[in-house]
């Protein structure tokens, strides 16, 4: 029965992750729930998001919605940087990464929310011959350090940065740049996979079962998102920052 609603749990938060990134804080809360201990729950979430971000990059792939060449420049400085982050977990205090991400949440939000026309234009950038400045690559290789050294340290709203990054870097609309930073999470998630399987801290039927929920979520998400395009994704978007500021505030404060 556990399994079961791990499963449908799943499902909600891979087709919630595919268009607008947060799976995880639907994802994390389930495993926990199934009785699982925090750490091991956030271990086995990465098994969970890496089958879901393979499935939504296949999809955004197909549909032809990846910058590659922005994949490889804010991918590999991501990678290198959710490692960093991961080894640094025991070294330096989480506490005061909570009010920045928080703080950045909000502006991002309400830069998206006041800028009506953010993400909404089909960029002219074209699906394989794709060329980028060298400002545009060396903000994305800092961004996506500094974002990957936070997915491995933190987490919360990591898939969320990537996506207004990119929208905001190369100017982006919101469904490719939602189809690139899925690659880029994969990238990252099989990363923390690899080095969670290594610890033994990923519990494999809750795993399996979540997995399997979260790829079927992720295919009709980005399936979803592929067809109706950015002006469907962009207010999801906004409430899923929304309902991830409430959500961290709410921890951060003990309310």
């Amino acid at each position: 029965m556990i399994l079961i609603v791990i499963l449908l749990t799943g499902i909600i938060a891979g087709f919630v992750d595919a268009i607008a990134g947060g799976g995880g804080m639907i994802m994390i809360p389930g495993l926990i729930f199934s009785g699982l201990p925090v750490a091991t729950a956030i271990a086995t979430n990465k098994l969970c998001g890496t089958c879901g971000v393979l499935t939504s990059s296949i999809e955004f792939a197909r549909s032809q919605q990846v910058d590659w060449q922005a994949c490889i420049y804010m991918g590999i400085p991501a990678v290198f940087g959710s490692w960093l982050g991961s080894r640094s977990i025991g070294f330096l205090p989480t506490a005061w990464a909570e009010p920045i991400v928080i703080l950045l949440m909000v502006a991002i939000t309400l830069f998206v929310v006041f800028k009506p026309d953010f993400g909404l234009e089909k960029s002219a950038h074209v699906a394989i011959a794709q060329s980028h400045s060298s400002i545009q690559i060396l903000k994305l290789a800092c961004f996506g350090a500094i974002i990957g050294f936070h997915d491995g340290f933190f987490g919360p709203g990591a898939g969320t940065f990537l996506v207004f990054a990119l929208v905001y870097i190369l100017s982006l609309d919101f469904l490719r740049g939602t189809g690139t930073a899925k690659v880029i999470n994969f990238m990252t998630n099989l990363i923390a996979l690899i080095s969670f399987w290594l610890l033994g801290m990923v519990s494999l039927p809750e795993g399996i079962a979540g997995a399997l929920g979260v790829g079927v979520g992720a295919y009709i998400g980005s399936t979803v998102a592929t067809v109706r395009g950015a002006k469907f994704i962009k207010p999801i978007f906004i409430t899923v920052t929304t309902v991830l500021v409430g959500k961290l505030l709410w921890e951060y404060l003990e309310l």
